[in-house]
């Protein structure tokens, strides 16, 4: 009785094993070019254990830019799978994108001998920079497109802040985000929080506002993100200046 019990969870284990580790298959092309035609050579070239038994496919649609939200995530998603040319198919498992495949000339055969680089030993290695560049897309586009709530402005400050402190942050991007995304989003928090008259917490936000602009400003003055960040800081000064003759 013990054996067959050891037995049924050695199988399940299995069973579990194969799940996680299930290659899914995602084609990624622009806009406007899902046709039947393409979906038919798709389904082609997927590999099959039996005619019924075809994998499934997505078929996720980029555009070139984003106008909102859903776009720019289309294209995160993209780039964190490795697409640099479309159409191709990405193949992925439980841990991620790990093959991307032309479409043009794809044969069979290229498919299966891809399914070898999941267990490739740079895997994550190659991994890493792809996600840190969608990671940064996205604070982009959530600092353009989403609204400026307070619950969702505390998230974005956190993932500005993360990625800041990130190894591959070059410091042309800290700048960057610094000033386009850290600041503006300081800013806003400090804005929703003042109600006519300034309050210890209010003036912490705009301290911390003005703290992150100058870092910005400090990391390279003398380029033209410091420079606008430099210009900023004075006009916010200014702005401070004749804002307390009303005070």
């Amino acid at each position: 009785m013990f054996r067959a019990a050891t037995c049924k969870l050695l199988l399940a284990a299995v069973i579990c094993s194969t799940w996680a580790s299930a290659t899914t298959y995602t084609v990624y092309l622009h806009a406007g070019t899902n046709t039947p035609e393409l979906r038919k050579l798709v389904t082609k070239v997927l590999p099959q254990d039996a005619p019924e038994a075809r994998p499934e496919c997505r078929f996720v649609e980029v555009k070139t830019s984003c106008t909102n939200l859903e776009e720019a995530e289309a294209i995160a998603a993209a780039m964190d799978a490795g697409v640099t040319h479309m159409p191709c198919l990405v193949l992925s498992d439980a841990q991620g994108a790990y093959a991307t495949l032309l479409l043009r000339g794809l044969k069979s055969q290229a498919i299966t001998e891809a399914t070898a680089t999941a267990t490739a030993a740079d895997r994550e290695q190659k991994a890493e920079p792809l996600r840190y560049n969608a990671r940064l897309y996205r604070l982009f586009a959530r600092c353009k497109y989403a609204s400026a709530t307070a619950e969702q402005l505390s998230p974005l400050v956190d993932e500005c802040r993360a990625l800041l402190a990130h190894p591959f942050c070059t410091k042309e991007q800290q700048q960057l985000i610094g000033l386009r995304c850290l600041y503006p989003l300081l800013m806003k928090q400090y804005t929703l929080g003042y109600k006519g008259a300034h309050t210890p917490a209010t003036e912490a936000k705009l301290l911390e506002a003005i703290a992150a602009l100058e870092a910005a400003r400090d990391l390279d003055p003398e380029s033209a993100m410091g420079q606008k960040a430099h210009d900023e800081r004075h006009r916010l000064r200014m702005a401070r200046r004749e804002a307390r003759k009303y005070e």
